[in-house]
């Protein structure tokens, strides 16, 4: 490490961390768990030499807010423009982030700027304004302008603005060095507008604590939850993306299983009106769990479930998958590529409430197997292994 070059790594999100709260959940906490300061976490912990910080846009802020968490500066600037999700821009950000470059530069030190999503406003002007720097693109399950004009029917009337976007994404794709896509249909479309460019498939990581065993008899006796109770769980965010709208229908035919649901997102207070609606007794929003906590529900559970409308490679089945825990999942994005159905769990095709009742019958047969091993790709020391030999390529 000593004889390698001096460099900086910042780690760019990608929007405002407030578009995924509500009134009730902790900013902070929803900060930390995000994926960019994971992943800077994880850089520390392998490489403590390294200098990480982690930056980002804030709607809610009116001047450049800073903390320090476990040997990182995390760093907020106010939105210029922050019309709707994905739209966010900050001119301030984009400002220090010139000066930043510039002062590393008279020291000596290489600035390396990762961003988390690219298919957004924000990585698209950044790689545009920096192509001069090293670039690494995370993906997180975006899409293209025109692949998302495609699934949203209600942006049909401003298709224009998409039209230019996927312009822009043309022009600013070319400037990034290297692309970690989730998805084969990401890496071939990646293979078509970056050329020049390194593509691979990615994920993040997850901690070795997933792999350490915790009986269920005893994780249930913790949180709360009853010993023969049939116990489904959903981790993630709390939205209809996440295919939430369909498994809480679903669940008015299965009123022997109790659905537990840890996250947060801006449509729980929809979600939850819509169980009430359907008064429905066995679905229950528990807010944003983690550590410990999420261990024990992981542990606690007799499957995890995942019927998302859209995905990327999604950490909550490999974190599931090293708890030993069968999986419900959609057949969306990277999904074929970390699962094989029949030996993790059961893949169901997505906007399906009959699929997602069928699957959970299914599942209520499951043969108990020996699924950890197949996690084993997915530890932290992996994946920054190979992040770490990005920047120093």
């Amino acid at each position: 490490m000593n004889n390698l070059k001096k460099i900086k790594i910042i780690h760019i999100a990608h929007v405002s961390h407030s578009y995924f709260a509500n009134e009730k959940d902790d900013l902070k906490k929803i900060i930390l768990n995000d994926w960019y300061s994971k992943t800077a976490f994880q850089l520390k912990k392998f490489y403590p030499n390294l200098e990480v910080e982690c930056w980002a846009p804030e709607k809610l802020e009116r001047k450049k807010t800073e903390f320090y968490e476990k040997g990182i500066m995390f760093r907020f600037f106010p939105t210029t423009f922050s019309p709707v999700y994905a739209l966010d821009f900050s001119i301030p950000l984009i400002k220090e982030l010139k000066h930043e470059i510039k002062k590393n530069k008279k020291q000596g030190v290489e600035t390396i700027i990762h961003l988390h999503e690219y298919h957004n406003l924000h990585g698209l002007i950044i790689s545009l304004l920096f192509k001069k720097q090293k670039i690494i693109a995370q993906h997180h399950g975006g899409s293209w302008p025109l692949k998302h004009l495609k699934e949203k029917e209600k942006y049909k009337k401003i298709f224009l603005l998409f039209v230019l976007g996927q312009l822009l994404e043309k022009i600013a794709l070319k400037n990034i060095d290297c692309f970690f896509a989730l998805s084969a249909e990401e890496m071939e479309y990646l293979k078509k507008e970056a050329k020049n460019s390194k593509i691979q498939f990615q994920t993040m990581g997850i901690d070795d604590e997933y792999f350490n065993k915790i009986k269920k008899d005893y994780a249930r006796k913790k949180i709360g939850i009853k010993k023969g109770e049939k116990m489904l769980l959903f981790i993630g965010r709390v939205s209809k993306i996440k295919g939430l709208d369909y498994l809480i229908r679903a669940m008015k035919f299965l009123p022997e299983t109790n659905l537990y649901i840890l996250g947060y997102g801006e449509e729980r207070e929809e979600l939850e009106k819509l169980s009430e609606e359907l008064r429905l007794k066995n679905i229950h929003f528990m807010g944003g769990v983690f550590g410990e906590e999420k261990m024990l529900f992981l542990s606690a559970a007799d499957s995890l479930i995942l019927p998302s409308l859209k995905e990327g490679a999604p950490v909550t089945l490999m974190e599931a998958v090293a708890k030993n825990l069968p999986i419900i999942v959609s057949n969306i994005g990277g999904v074929k590529m970390m699962i094989e159905e029949g030996r993790e769990g059961i893949i169901i095709k997505p906007r399906s409430s009959k699929e997602i009742v069928l699957a959970v019958k299914k599942m209520a047969g499951w043969k108990k197997k020996d699924i950890q091993k197949y996690a084993e790709k997915y530890r932290w020391k992996e994946i920054i292994e190979k992040t770490v030999k990005e920047y120093y390529s």
